[in-house]
């Protein structure tokens, strides 16, 4: 059961890290979401999650970013390399059903791994 958590150390929580990762990043886009990415400093993938009052209200954005961890909770082992990976919402996702979501996520991740 250990192997599905999301300790502090597999997210992106301070600042200066999301400020790292947007300078030195590369940038994935999709119609639903923007995901910059680059080399980790630890030995597995990390994650942080952005989504903006553009988005939605509280609840609309929380339950994106419970979707988009949960998505990651699963699939962090799929993830070639340790990577840090910031994961930005866009307008539009508020209306769509949790599956179409989840589909919308596994694409972004195919371009992130085929984006080396």
């Amino acid at each position: 059961m250990s192997n599905f958590c999301l300790p502090k150390k597999i997210r992106v929580l301070k600042r200066a890290q999301f400020l790292t990762l947007s300078k030195q990043g590369r940038k994935v886009y999709t119609d639903s979401f923007l995901a910059i990415f680059c080399v980790g400093t630890t030995h597995n993938n990390r994650i942080g999650i952005t989504v903006s009052k553009k988005v939605g209200n509280a609840v609309e954005r929380n339950r994106i970013k419970r979707i988009i961890r949960e998505y990651f909770r699963h699939n962090k082992e799929n993830i070639s390399g340790p990577k840090d990976i910031n994961i930005i919402a866009r307008k539009g996702l508020t209306s769509l059903a949790n599956r179409q979501i989840i589909e919308k996520l596994d694409k972004l991740f195919t371009k992130i791994d085929v984006a080396k």
